[in-house]
């Protein structure tokens, strides 16, 4: 639903209010203290009055949204210009658009990521699954070249701050920050956090932040959203150590990506496109993303991903946002 058939369709604060009670409650609302079904008139204040435990509620109470102090509305808005954008939208792109305080749309975007990933719990895989993990940096942006604390010195461009001395001032930005020197880690070293990722070939997509990628963490992938007994399931990887012994527990298939990348449809290419994704929305987009909220961010990428072919993510948000 776009913007203007909100608009259209939930004039009213008590539009969107009845349309939110329609998929918590159907046609007759219940108390969620005591779940009695009698109950009086709706208040000026758009609540309900229990007859039988006498406590007044909301379409709200005990929900995902309880006590939220916003328009349901505004939640309407929000739902859909968060799910109409494929790689995400800023925090401060929604404070425009929604017209609160940046503060306001920050937390509102992250409980809309955490009603995502309730569904996200849900995903089950079999068929042609692929299995790979995705390292992430804390600033994954090009930082400023540094040699043992000094800039680097380049004479000819030093030439032309001297020849304008006097009629311009270059002022470097501090908005740059030092790159790291000395001894430095490569490879799974160098990443504050990893994601581990699973995969149906033109299916849906599993992917969380793990601890490490050694075989007992991504089995709990596997265990958790994996039909292993099902022998037409098979396993896809790259030839990851951590990755070889899942061969022991179900059918695999492992590509050598020193040798090659694909071979006449094996490959692990759909969950490389997924961390292209995941990447575009981190550097393109946000920008920065404090990794303490990183989950949130990978879950709004899978949420996005496994409803690409459907045009129900703001039906489906709304549904979450009443369990």
């Amino acid at each position: 639903m776009n913007l203007i058939e909100i608009s259209n369709r939930f004039p009213t604060e008590l539009d969107a209010v009845k349309y939110f009670e329609q998929f918590r409650w159907g046609k007759k609302p219940a108390c969620p203290y005591c779940g009695s079904m009698s109950i009086g008139q709706r208040n000026k204040d758009m609540r309900w009055h229990c007859k039988d435990c006498f406590r007044s509620f909301s379409v709200t109470t005990n929900t995902n949204l309880h006590n939220t102090r916003l328009p349901l509305k505004s939640w309407l808005y929000a739902f859909a210009v968060v799910s109409d954008a494929k790689k995400g939208i800023s925090s401060k792109q929604l404070e425009r658009n929604l017209g609160v305080h940046y503060e306001t749309a920050w937390t509102m975007y992250h409980k809309i990521r955490d009603l995502m990933a309730i569904e996200n719990d849900a995903v089950s895989l079999d068929d042609i699954v692929e299995l790979d993990t995705k390292l992430i940096t804390r600033d994954m942006r090009k930082c400023q070249a540094e040699k043992k604390g000094t800039p680097a010195t380049i004479p000819e461009l030093d030439k032309e701050i001297e020849k304008y001395k006097g009629q311009f001032t270059f002022k470097e930005g501090d908005y740059k920050k030092p790159c790291r020197v000395g001894s430095q880690k490569r490879g799974e070293g160098a990443s504050d956090l990893k994601i581990g990722g699973v995969v149906e070939r033109d299916g849906n997509v599993v992917a969380s932040v793990i601890k490490n990628t050694t075989f007992s963490e991504l089995r709990k992938l596997i265990d958790k959203h994996v039909n292993k007994s099902k022998k037409e399931t098979v396993l896809m990887t790259d030839e990851s150590k951590s990755n070889l012994k899942f061969k022991q527990i179900m059918n695999q298939i492992v590509i050598d990506h020193s040798k090659l990348y694909s071979y006449k449809g094996l490959n692990t290419n759909t969950i490389e496109s997924f961390w292209a994704i995941v990447e575009r929305q981190i550097k393109g987009q946000h920008h920065h993303v404090d990794i303490r909220y990183l989950d949130r961010y990978v879950a709004e990428t899978v949420f996005k991903f496994n409803n690409r072919k459907l045009d129900d993510m703001f039906e489906t948000l709304v549904r979450l946002s009443m369990m």
